[in-house]
């Protein structure tokens, strides 16, 4: 018999076997699911994170800012924007206007729903800036501000989170009472979170004398390089030039980098407690089959045939595993908000995790039955025979 029909012939019967090992062989199905779903779980909350601030940002779209600056700080006065607006690559819109949008973002205190209170971000914009995200950016009540009024607009997710946030209510920011006159979506991004307001009416509200950043739309975006380039070999402008998506993802690597380690953490310190629970289920497999397996060695079949069979009946109980855990972590948390740091967004388990997941669980699966499927290889034929 060829070596392939060989290992088909016992695993078939290793298979056949399971359920008469239905309890030992469901604890390692229960064990893996486990850790993969609370390990989904927790990646995906930093998967999350990133689809929120980077939902609905293009690449023609660059963000201007001070070196080091965060998204806070800056100190860009009305001269410098006009200088950016005039670089090369800046697109204009049908009359003729640059497509520059000087942003003020000021951190706010606000009363959450759940008690206590929060830090908010209140967002300076404009006309152009609705314009670049006219294809995300929705109005679902209200109306706009108007420039020159203490009126904003407010996230859904704000809305969630915060008292005093319905269309028609004041709010006190800093001792400066300002009216909600509208909410709004941006296609489940980071920005739902934020109050928004007239930029300049902003800066003036608070007295800040310059703006923190300024986003640009490029004619196309292949013109990024020019238009860097020409903005930081101006002697006259200290600045820093990057795609917005990549400005975005600069910003969260802190926190999703913190995500990713407590779930791979906890991932592994479950895993190691399964790996040590598949062990114990294949060499009691090999056990209650050591006369078979001695038989089947007898009559011609070899040592590897043997091994690789014990292998594949580990990863017939991690992979069901793994893909109970992905359904049980898609079922119960993917697209369910959460809210942390004052932000609110909504977890998800993306068909990458759920990959992940498998190799995960294909790795518990190798390193539960390499030392099971040795032991089923190499254990002397006429001693086992010989066992009652």
């Amino acid at each position: 018999m060829g070596f392939l029909r060989q290992i088909w012939a016992v695993t078939a019967m290793n298979l056949a076997a399971l359920p008469s090992r239905a309890g030992a062989s469901l604890v390692t199905v229960i064990g893996v699911a486990c850790v993969v779903a609370v390990m989904l779980s927790l990646l995906g909350i930093g998967a999350g994170v990133a689809r929120a601030m980077k939902s609905g940002e293009r690449d023609d779209v660059a963000i201007v800012h001070a070196p080091g600056a965060t998204i806070t700080m800056g100190s860009f006065s009305p001269g410098d924007v006009a200088q950016i607006a005039q670089a090369p690559g800046v697109k204009r819109d049908a009359t003729g206007r640059p497509m520059v949008q000087p942003q003020a973002s000021i951190v706010v205190e606000l009363q959450a729903k759940s008690g206590g209170t929060n830090n908010a971000s209140l967002s300076g914009s404009g006309e152009i800036g609705r314009e670049m995200r006219s294809g995300s950016f929705h109005l679902l009540a209200g109306r706009f501000y108007r420039s020159g009024l203490h009126e904003l607009i407010v996230g859904k997710a704000a809305q969630r989170q915060y008292k005093n946030l319905d269309v028609g209510d004041t709010i006190t920011l800093r001792g400066t009472p300002w009216t909600v006159v509208g909410a709004f979506e941006d296609a489940g991004g980071i920005d739902e979170n934020s109050l928004v307001a007239d930029a300049d009416t902003v800066r003036a509200a608070f007295n800040r004398p310059s703006y923190q950043n300024v986003l640009v739309e490029l004619q196309s975006a292949s013109n990024f390089r020019q238009f860097k380039d020409a903005l930081t070999s101006n002697p006259q402008l200290q600045v820093k030039v990057e795609r917005l998506p990549d400005y975005s993802e600069a910003q969260l690597k802190p926190l999703t980098g913190l995500l990713s380690f407590v779930g791979y953490f906890v991932g592994g310190v479950m895993a190691v407690g399964v790996v040590f629970g598949s062990l114990n289920t294949m060499y009691s497999a090999v056990d209650a089959r050591r006369r078979e397996i001695a038989t089947l060695r007898a009559i011609g079949f070899g040592g590897i045939a043997v091994a690789v069979s014990v292998l594949v009946e580990s990863f017939a109980l991690a992979i069901p595993g793994a893909l109970l855990g992905s359904l049980i972590a898609w079922l119960l948390f993917s697209g369910h908000d959460i809210a942390m740091a004052g932000i609110s967004f909504a977890m998800d388990v993306t068909p990458s995790l759920v990959a992940l997941g498998l190799i995960w669980a294909a790795v518990i699966g190798l390193v539960g039955g390499i030392a099971p499927a040795v032991q089923a290889a190499t254990r002397p034929v006429v001693g086992a025979l010989r066992t009652t």
